[in-house]
């Protein structure tokens, strides 16, 4: 018969002092008894056998004269009995240690399952206890959130306060508004009907300024006219040095830079480059020159240079959807070798328009060196 473990002690919970129930150390006890009463039966069975060992040695003699024809109990039949309930009792015994063999299984699957409940619980303690926690912190969260809800409806409340009296405010501020708008209303009335009769003014002074500037080449081709005629003492050269450039499309200047008048329709003499937008003099003496821009987006500024040396401004004033012109004319002694050009002076990102811009310029009278 295999041995029985014995029942483990109890456990006691830390926290109650309770002395917890333990499923195997019930089950191990009750192993345990039934155990003990299979050996008491088998104890008990072998007093009985003991006990009837002098009956067989006793029953000849209480027969009266020791006969063997008559005895009062047979000895085979006391044997057989005896063997019978040996047998009997021997089978019961198989049974049991089955039955205990069977119940020491199942109490070890027990076990096993107790054991993993165990780790179950003890996990789901430990889940209990972070929950507790987080809940706790949960809690003393609210609780600041609170805090913070009344503290802001606090401050919500003063500035709904705040706003109702700056509506008021600029209710007394929008009326007095609305008044100063109707006054400049009718004040940008006034100056809109004095500014469209400006415009027309501007535009007759462009009409002007345009008439002033074919008069002007007109004077000069009587100049160049009347100085051919002049007789200068000397020997005369008939050196023809004369260019007319465009600009072949609308162009976006900055300030400070040159206008490169890069369509030449006349360039005698080979003086002005188109590239870089200079006259080159190729011959001392007295010259003529001419430039006009157009603006398509503010004022013109400009002036005809004279190495890095300003000797006529340009200037026109811009007029909405009507742009603006700026033209200079004048006569200048040049050194062979001396560069002229005109040169943006107005506004970064001004747009020189194509049509009316041009530069030109010749030479009136060759001097000799």
């Amino acid at each position: 018969m295999k041995a029985i473990d014995k029942p483990s002690n109890p456990e006691v919970d830390k926290n109650s002092g309770q002395t917890l129930f333990r499923y195997d150390a019930v089950c191990g006890a009750t192993v345990f008894a039934m155990n003990m009463i299979v050996r008491a039966a088998l104890f008990f069975a072998i007093l009985i056998c003991l006990n009837c060992e002098p009956l067989r040695t006793q029953a000849p003699n209480e027969a009266g004269n020791g006969s063997d024809n008559a005895p009062h109990i047979e000895q085979i039949d006391i044997d057989k009995e005896l063997q019978k309930e040996v047998n009997t009792l021997e089978s019961r015994l198989e049974f049991v240690e089955n039955t205990l063999q069977n119940f020491q299984n199942n109490y070890n699957a027990l076990k096993e399952n107790f054991n993993s409940l165990k780790t179950n619980y003890n996990q789901a303690t430990m889940r209990i206890q972070q929950l507790e926690n987080l809940t706790h912190q949960t809690v003393m969260d609210l609780h600041d959130q609170s805090s913070k809800y009344f503290t802001l409806e606090s401050i919500n409340s003063n500035l709904q306060k705040t706003v109702d009296n700056t509506n008021v405010r600029l209710d007394d501020k929008t009326s007095a508004l609305w008044t100063e708008i109707s006054n400049v209303t009718e004040e940008v009335v006034s100056i809109s009907g004095m500014t469209n009769r400006s415009f027309d003014i501007l535009r007759s002074k462009n009409v002007l300024l345009e008439n002033k500037f074919q008069e002007i080449s007109n004077n000069q081709s009587n100049i160049v006219s009347t100085l051919n005629q002049i007789k200068f003492p000397g020997p005369q050269k008939n050196k023809l040095v004369v260019f007319v450039a465009q600009l072949s499309r609308e162009i976006l200047i900055s300030t400070n830079k040159i206008i490169v008048f890069d369509k030449d329709q006349l360039n005698e003499g080979r003086g002005f480059d188109p590239h870089t937008g200079v006259f080159t003099a190729t011959a001392r003496g007295i010259y003529t020159f001419s430039a006009s821009i157009e603006s398509t987006n503010c004022d013109v500024r400009g002036a005809i240079y004279r190495n890095n040396e300003q000797f006529a401004h340009i200037a026109g004033h811009f007029v909405d959807r009507e742009g603006a012109l700026g033209s200079a004319t004048s006569y200048v002694h040049l050194d062979e070798g001396d560069r002229v050009w005109v040169q943006w002076m107005g506004e970064l990102n001004g747009r020189v328009g194509h049509v009316q811009s041009q530069f030109a310029g010749h030479l009136l009278h060759e001097m000799d060196i």
